[in-house]
């Protein structure tokens, strides 16, 4: 098979879950090892640098963020491999902060293809080493996975950023044998259809991708997780750096931006800035800060790189006093309420004589979330004046009239109702007022819908 259009691959992959099934771990690491001895070794993960592993419940991606940052001000050529997207799939691979070329997606998707087919067909190969099925299918996941390997290798990369999906343990990017670092962020209660019940079950999934002598940083927020990742670390001999509410402080929240400090045994970097208020960032900054440390970038490409770090759709200004968070769990809304609270904006709001002006929030779910709970806490938000309801397209969005109940379960505030997300996102910004704000927050696909509606996409 053979596709050159950038649309057609991505309707393509759009399909892929309709007819592939998670693969055993085995059979992904079979075809991983496949692809490694073709061309020469040409695409063996010895070629992809330094190799810096992330797993963990929030927080994922801004801890990437952060780390491509750092690694770019220490003048290195990186690729960061992240999930989901927000517009498009190109997104999910990075060379030096910016996506791919639709044409590179492209020719990285029928190399993948073109492995597939010879995978398939080579009857020589060693089942024992490749776990060879002639019947093998790639998940969606593993097909993007597979198309970074190729993407990265060839932009000759020189630091490789690899966020997992779900989990780690059984996760495609645990194929990867020698990281130079993992990293596991804050561990919540989310996939637990997947991942376990308790915070202890899903701990020990995401510290499945810690490897024998490799050091290991992680969210010290949670002792029952923080208890399971260091006696998984105590038995692959790694060195394990805790980072928790004691390691830094913050100084001041000043109008989009952080100051903040962080207390290492390492170097003094004086007062360091985030640029955003989403106060849930300086834990994630003081991840990447200890992460760089054990890796031994220098302390000015640190500032520098924790400096430079913009994260899209987490506690983002789209407009002027229009935020979208893609929190989309319990923990995460948790951070998004505490952020709200502390806001200068909302500060301002606060003492403003324009008795026009609202502070309106839009909200919706996914069903496979807790959003009971969610709207349970962004409903005790005081500054909150409005709630806009919405639904997200597809059998996951959570029905209007579900969202609704729970709503009025909680506030006897205003709230709207709007099928489309342009209806709600429209209303939202007219209601405000001129001097009003406007929170999105929910589920990461709300967050992307929106930003498509920006760009000029009017039909959703």
């Amino acid at each position: 098979m053979y596709i050159d259009n950038y649309n057609d691959v991505e309707k393509y992959l759009n399909e892929v879950p309709k007819f592939s099934s998670k693969n055993p771990f085995e059979a992904t690491k079979g075809f991983y090892t496949y692809l490694q001895s073709i061309d020469n070794s040409k695409y063996s993960e010895n070629n992809l640098g330094q190799i810096i592993h992330v797993a963990g419940t929030n927080g994922k991606g801004s801890v990437c963020s952060f780390m491509q940052e750092i690694a770019k001000s220490a003048e290195k050529k990186v690729g960061m491999f992240i999930s989901p997207h927000l517009i498009t799939t190109r997104e999910r691979f990075c060379i030096d902060g910016a996506c791919v070329s639709e044409s590179e997606f492209v020719d990285a998707f029928n190399w993948v293809q073109k492995c597939i087919d010879a995978y398939r067909k080579d009857e020589e190969l060693d089942k024992d080493i490749f776990f060879r099925h002639e019947n093998y299918v790639p998940t969606y996941f593993e097909i993007l996975f597979f198309m970074g390997i190729y993407i990265f290798i060839n932009s000759g990369i020189e630091v490789c950023i690899l966020e997992t999906g779900l989990g780690g343990r059984l996760d495609t990017t645990n194929v990867i044998e020698k990281p130079s670092i993992c990293i596991i962020t804050e561990i919540g209660l989310d996939h637990m259809k997947y991942l376990g019940n308790t915070i202890e079950q899903i701990a020990a999934e995401k510290a499945g991708i810690i490897k024998p002598g490799i050091p290991v940083v992680t969210c010290d927020r949670k002792n029952a997780a923080t208890v399971v990742i260091e006696k998984k670390s105590t038995e692959c001999v790694s060195d394990c750096y805790k980072v928790s509410e004691n390691t830094y402080k913050i100084n001041e929240i000043l109008k989009k931006c952080i100051d903040f400090s962080v207390y290492s045994g390492y170097y003094d970097y004086g007062r360091l800035v985030v640029n955003t208020e989403a106060l849930y960032q300086v834990e994630n900054a003081a991840i990447a800060i200890k992460a760089a440390e054990v890796l031994q970038y220098a302390p000015k490409d640190i500032i520098e790189g924790v400096r430079n770090m913009r994260w899209a759709g987490r506690m983002e200004e789209i407009s002027d006093r229009v935020y979208i968070d893609g929190a989309h769990n319990e923990d995460g809304i948790k951070a998004f309420v505490e952020t709200v609270n502390n806001s200068s904006v909302v500060k301002a709001f606060k003492n403003t004589k324009d008795t026009d002006s609202r502070c309106v929030l839009v909200f919706s779910a996914v069903n496979d979330k807790k959003y009971d709970k969610m709207i349970e806490m962004v409903t005790g938000i005081d500054v909150i004046t409005d709630f806009v309801i919405t639904r997200i397209p597809g059998e996951r969005g959570v029905d209007i009239d579900e969202l609704l109940l729970q709503f009025k379960k909680h506030t006897g505030k205003n709230i709207e109702v709007f099928d489309k997300i342009s209806d709600a996102y429209e209303y939202a910004l007219k209601h405000r007022g001129d001097n009003g704000i406007v929170y999105i927050v929910g589920s990461l696909y709300l967050a992307g819908v929106v930003e498509e509606i920006r760009k000029g996409n009017e039909s959703i």
